[in-house]
């Protein structure tokens, strides 16, 4: 164990040394002519995987080369595979900042990038814009700004309608806690209680992946109303039907919002899911019909993370534009610190850089609710979280 520590250390330090000797030759994303070069990080193998990311920025890019450009030079998204695997993304951090000499990160999707390399990041004095923020490094650095609200942000609003809009005063947790997300998820509870006023009627962050008789059993006994719910979809309504618990609404995060799970609610049982952008399966949404063509015309699967990929993808082309003079790593950090909000359909609130030393601009959640094995969107409209 002790050598494996040493070994990684040493790597990490190698690496450090390597972003360093790079540093003054020219790679730091000062070029005036030729392509833009533009990064991400994506999960494309290993645990988490969002082919579909990539392809949807450069299905962006590709449009607007086709119009001619930024300035008449043409954008180049260089994307690698971190295959969740902090080592490699440090890796790839230091091949397109350092060498590559990327202006900025776009469209990242990875579940270890932001933990990984912000630190490198500021040092390169580079933004990030990634499409799926996961950790919370992604929400606490001045130099990475996701386009999703993320899990902790997003728990909030669920939260919140849960007991704001449901009015339900018996609002339950029961959540698998994945390494690294504790204390993000505690500060969401307290944000919804310093926000409502109210406080859980229950709560247990250690749900596994085995039977969850035991976890429904204490939600009944406590007498919840509505239970905010992570884990596996099928098994755990299929025992909370046994419970006869088709009084309780179930909200789940925008991780359960596939057709797949909405088949596996059964029929009586209430379950609800809070999305990050306009809920996807429907394309006559705001700014759903432009994302879905897009994607069709490309042959990309439509889904949520595809949405955040094309969003990154238009706030970086739209800041880019209002630049004048020559686009380097510092005319576009400095453009994107000193950016107007843009106001973007599929979201709920207006997405801003800025100069602040931590970035979580979207706020909202809308919901959908499962009807006869399909997601049907509610007419809430987003639901943001303010103080009553």
């Amino acid at each position: 164990m002790k050598r494996s520590l040493v070994s990684r250390l040493a790597v990490t330090a190698a690496l450090a040394l390597a972003a360093t000797a790079c540093a003054g030759d020219g790679s730091d994303g000062g070029s005036t002519s030729g392509a833009i070069k533009v990064g991400s990080i994506n999960g494309i193998t290993g645990l988490f995987q969002t082919p579909e990311v990539p392809q949807a920025v450069k299905a962006v890019f590709d449009e607007v080369n086709a119009a001619g450009g930024i300035n008449g030079r043409k954008l180049e998204l260089i994307s690698k595979d971190d295959a969740m695997n902090p080592q490699r993304s440090t890796e790839n951090e230091v091949e397109l900042v350092q060498s590559k000499g990327v202006v900025a990160l776009v469209g990242s999707s990875s579940a270890v990038d932001c933990g990984v390399n912000r630190a490198a990041y500021k040092s390169a004095k580079i933004v990030s814009i990634p499409a799926v923020g996961v950790d919370p490094a992604c929400f606490n650095s001045p130099d990475i700004a996701p386009v999703n609200p993320g899990p902790f942000k997003l728990l909030t609003a669920m939260l919140y309608y849960a007991s704001e809009t449901l009015h339900h005063d018996k609002v339950c947790l029961y959540y698998t806690t994945l390494p690294g997300s504790g204390g993000g998820i505690s500060d969401a509870i307290k944000e919804w209680s310093d926000l409502t006023g109210k406080q859980l009627a229950a709560k247990d962050t250690a749900v596994g992946e085995g039977d969850p008789t035991p976890h429904l059993i204490a939600a009944k006994q406590a007498g919840c109303q509505a239970v905010l719910y992570n884990a596996q979809v099928g098994p755990w309504f299929a025992q909370a039907q046994t419970q006869g618990m088709n009084n309780v609404d179930f909200i789940m995060g925008a991780n359960s919002y596939t057709d797949a799970n909405a088949k596996l609610v059964p029929s009586g049982m209430r379950a609800y899911v809070g999305t990050e952008w306009q809920p996807y399966t429907d394309v006559t949404l705001p700014g759903n019909g432009r994302w879905a063509q897009l994607m069709d015309k490309h042959g990309i699967q439509r889904t949520a993370f595809s949405q955040g990929a094309v969003m990154s993808a238009d706030v970086f082309v739209q800041v880019l534009k209002g630049i004048k003079g020559d686009i380097t790593r510092k005319s576009v950090t400095e453009a994107f610190k000193k950016m107007s909000p843009i106001d973007y359909p599929m979201v709920g609130s207006p997405w801003v850089f800025g100069p602040d030393d931590k970035h979580n601009p979207v706020q909202g959640s809308r919901f959908v609710k499962a009807v006869d094995g399909k997601w049907q969107v509610l007419p809430e409209g987003f639901v943001v979280p303010t103080k009553k």
